[in-house]
């Protein structure tokens, strides 16, 4: 495994060093490694997009040794997923068995996709052949619309309603715990972002670290992101306190890299489009020091860059993840295509941007990668 324990003598690595190196640095991305790391369930996600202690810790140190931002040993993770790191080569968008373009042949699923509604097709068909038993991700609520709440999905329907992009992170690793608490003999699907699979990766192969839970997850779907949002500053300051949208009638927002503009939808209809320098401000701090774009620790990567309209790229990265796909398409569940012209050197190209990044963690000698 990835990492070795540190010795006792050395000073505890805590909730409260995790804050100070982590949280306060403006580092965190909202993932819930943490929160899904506590063993005592002391750890919770606040609306501000961070982790919170509500009890008393019993400083076993998993929350700090859980996160991604502590230590992210790419390489030893790669060599532990696809048995070699990445070549020279492969540096922007990771290791890649097969690109595709697809959408969903179910017009149920792609009546509420967001660009052919890939992902909710995938997980459903794993779910129906007992790939999985669950998947975990992220939807929205009416009570308070637009704000990512983490769920555990079995049933189409719930695939269905919580379709579409987020703009904002939701601690989505947490529900990993509730879900493998709640259905200890279940294989799970994880769909995040590229933080968050990060972060299950991280909590997979920490050798001072909760591996059981990354052990519950049979597939994880990633997603592309350039950036990610706080909710408050986003949603209700700006879109609707500034921009008066009506976040009830709002039916789709969408975010690409590729022309660098936030489109609000009602129905079919454009309400807003906005270049998303406009949002700055209401960018997660974070997301300046990740330089991941297409999710490259996760089994198969999703996303609309590179892609016509009412399609998405498909980039498969391991075994599992071309044997899902490759059902899928036989059993007429997606249909997908080679990526036509420069759309692979156009996620490429976005990719390498992102790669410009300053990519920090709070890097520590006695965490070792094996050979």
């Amino acid at each position: 495994m990835i990492g070795e324990r540190h010795e006792l003598s050395q000073p505890l690595k805590i909730f409260g060093t995790l804050v100070k190196e982590v949280v306060q640095s403006n580092l965190c991305m909202f993932c819930g490694a943490c929160i899904a790391a506590c063993p005592v369930n002391v750890l919770f996600p606040t609306e501000d997009e961070k982790p919170t202690i509500k009890g008393i810790c019993v400083l076993c140190q998993l929350c700090y040794y859980s996160c991604p931002r502590v230590e992210l040993p790419r390489d030893g993770i790669e060599t532990w997923m696809f048995k070699r790191a990445r070549s020279k080569e492969e540096t922007d968008l990771g290791i890649i068995r097969e690109s595709h373009v697809a959408r969903s042949k179910d017009e149920a699923v792609l009546k509420v996709a967001q660009n052919g509604g890939v992902v909710t097709s995938l997980l459903a068909h794993a779910i129906d052949t007992g790939l999985v038993d669950y998947a975990v991700g992220t939807t929205r609520t009416d009570e308070k619309p637009w704000r990512p709440v983490p769920i555990e999905m079995k049933r189409l329907e719930q695939l269905l309603a919580a379709a579409g992009t987020k703009c904002s992170a939701s601690a989505s690793l947490s529900k990993v715990k509730d879900a493998a608490l709640g259905y200890p003999d279940s294989k799970l699907a994880f769909v995040g972002l590229p933080c968050q699979i990060q972060a299950l990766r991280r909590v997979s192969t920490s050798t001072f670290g909760p591996r059981k839970l990354g052990e519950w997850v049979e597939l994880a779907i990633g997603l592309f992101c350039n950036n990610s949002y706080h909710h408050n500053k986003l949603v209700i300051d700006y879109l609707k306190a500034r921009k008066n949208i009506d976040l009830q009638a709002t039916t789709k927002m969408s975010l690409q890299a590729r022309d660098g503009r936030l489109r609000v939808y009602q129905g079919e209809r454009v309400v807003l489009e906005s270049p998303t320098k406009e949002i700055e401000p209401c960018l997660l701090e974070a997301c300046s020091k990740c330089d991941d774009f297409t999710s490259e620790l996760a089994d198969i990567s999703v996303g609309a860059d590179g892609a016509p309209d009412g399609w998405c790229v498909v980039l498969v990265r391991t075994e599992k993840g071309e044997r899902l796909v490759r059902s899928a398409v036989e059993k007429n569940i997606i249909e997908a295509k080679p990526i036509a012209g420069d759309g692979l050197s156009l996620v490429r190209e976005i990719s390498s941007r992102k790669k410009g990044r300053e990519a920090k963690y709070i890097s520590h000698s006695s965490v070792t990668v094996p050979d």
